[in-house]
């Protein structure tokens, strides 16, 4: 039984109307409790979906404000708190977060486990997701197999544990609940793979670049050595015929060129150009006869004065680099930029080659990947065994493992044959993870929104606050 007290007025913020801040004015009534049995004497009067025990905003206002406190925090929600005309403190937008209660955590068919951390490469956290709903169910302060033994052992009514390759949450959950069906994520399997991959190119970087030609052809100004005197004489001949054949004379084509008469009647008289520059006193030097070579290394991209005099003089070159030097500047200057043979692709490139979907590639990176397997036999066992792995990863065909490790275990690449000992330690997990359609996928997002939390300076509130607004923004 209860009866009127006495009343008083309540005043309560409100969202805003017209952008004015809204305040309700309230009387509201207390009551005695005429039970003997209850320790206290008199409560006031709650209107339902307005006001709630000790508030002094609405319920509607109150659901509001902490909806911005979770998508912001502290600073930036006091911002936008303000532009919507209800303004509220940072503290009290954190006081609010902590007011609100987590839920428990449901009964869960597959549960997610995943580490993310809190200061890069130093401390770290774990993160649990329901893989049905792909949310949140908990967060806990470190990564070690004993704590996340102890959550498990709170929630004996998990079904499944799909995680990464990590042995701690391995350890973690056959401590918890041994025997409990583990699922070891795809993604990661393949990471696992490209990484192993990657030192197996990366030791073999040398056979990445394409061998050099001996038979590169090299241009014809080019292959001769051709000075800039026989191009001279080559041009000059080439006008003095061409006036000569027009009809005319020898005087009118002297004073055209402005040449001697004697040097005109000499190039009309000649057939070709190759007849005049014989007649130049030959100017042989110790240079001339590599002058082909030379030539040909350079059109091939190498114009290093001091790596091509150790080549002439394994050919018997008995002169100095000066004149290598001098004579590399005149094929520069007379020839134009030479052709530069393209870069070898990146180990980068060549492992995304590998165990990347085929029909996705270019016609140009399946033929890159050809030749550099064409030319280093171990690459092109990492390729075919590394491609028939991800095939089965892709199909989910679990049941192929086996003869997939017999093959990696007679494998020369010492990196696959180190992979294969991996997924062994971890077989059933690993054979569950390419069998079952289940993925970490829904882990990795929610790692990325933490990542987005931390990057508002939840910071100094600690774990606790981090914690809630995992848990709580959905």
């Amino acid at each position: 039984m209860t009866s009127s007290h006495s009343r008083y007025g309540r005043r309560l913020a409100d969202t805003a109307v017209a952008g004015q801040e809204t305040a309700i004015d309230l009387q509201v009534r207390r009551f005695f409790c005429d039970s003997t049995d209850c320790a206290r004497k008199t409560f006031a009067e709650q209107v339902d979906q307005l006001t709630f025990r000790y508030g002094r905003r609405t319920v509607i206002l109150q659901r509001l404000l902490q909806q911005v406190a979770l998508a912001l925090g502290g600073q930036a929600g006091e911002r936008l708190a303000e532009r919507l005309a209800t303004p509220v403190s940072g503290p009290t937008l954190l006081r609010l977060i902590r007011s609100m209660d987590i839920p428990e955590v449901p009964e869960l068919t597959v549960l997610g486990v995943d580490e993310f951390a809190f200061r890069r490469g130093r401390r770290f956290g774990a993160i649990l997701i329901d893989m049905d709903s792909h949310r949140p169910v908990d967060v806990l302060p470190d990564h070690t197999a004993e704590t996340f033994a102890n959550w498990l052992r709170r929630h004996p009514h998990i079904g499944t544990v799909c995680r990464d390759r990590g042995g701690a949450f391995a350890e973690g959950a056959e401590r918890g609940q041994p025997g409990i069906p583990q699922v070891a994520d795809r993604w990661h399997l393949l990471h696992n793979l490209a990484t192993g991959l990657e030192k197996t190119v990366t030791r073999h970087r040398s056979c990445l670049k394409a061998p050099e030609s001996e038979a590169t052809p090299a241009p014809a100004s080019t292959a001769g050595g051709e000075s800039a005197y026989e191009r001279k004489i080559r041009e000059r001949h080439h006008d003095v015929q061409t006036l000569f054949r027009q009809g005319l004379t020898i005087d009118a084509i002297s004073a055209r060129l402005g040449l001697d008469r004697k040097t005109v009647r000499r190039y009309a008289r000649a057939t070709t150009a190759d007849s005049l520059i014989r007649e130049r006193p030959s100017r042989s030097s110790a240079l001339t006869p590599h002058k082909p070579y030379l030539a040909r290394r350079w059109a091939e991209g190498c114009d290093n004065a001091q790596t091509l005099l150790a080549e002439l003089t394994d050919r018997g070159y008995l002169g100095g680099r000066r004149s290598v030097r001098r004579f590399l500047n005149s094929l520069a200057r007379h020839n134009g930029p030479r052709a530069v043979p393209p870069p070898p692709p990146a180990v980068a490139d060549v492992v995304r080659w590998i165990i990347g979907r085929p029909e996705n590639q270019s016609d140009q990176s399946r033929q890159d990947l050809k030749d550099v397997a064409g030319r280093c036999p171990e690459i092109a066992e990492a390729c075919r065994l590394a491609r028939g792995f991800a095939t089965i990863l892709r199909r989910r065909d679990g049941h192929l493992l086996a003869d997939w490790l017999g093959q990696a275990d007679e494998s020369q690449v010492k990196e696959i044959r180190t992979f294969a000992n991996g997924l062994r330690k971890d077989l059933s997990a690993v054979t569950a993870g390419l069998t079952l359609p289940l993925s970490s996928g829904a882990v990795e997002g929610n790692v990325t929104r933490i990542k987005l939390l931390k990057r508002q300076h939840y910071g100094r509130a600690g774990f606790d606050l981090l914690r809630r607004r995992i848990l709580l923004a959905h």
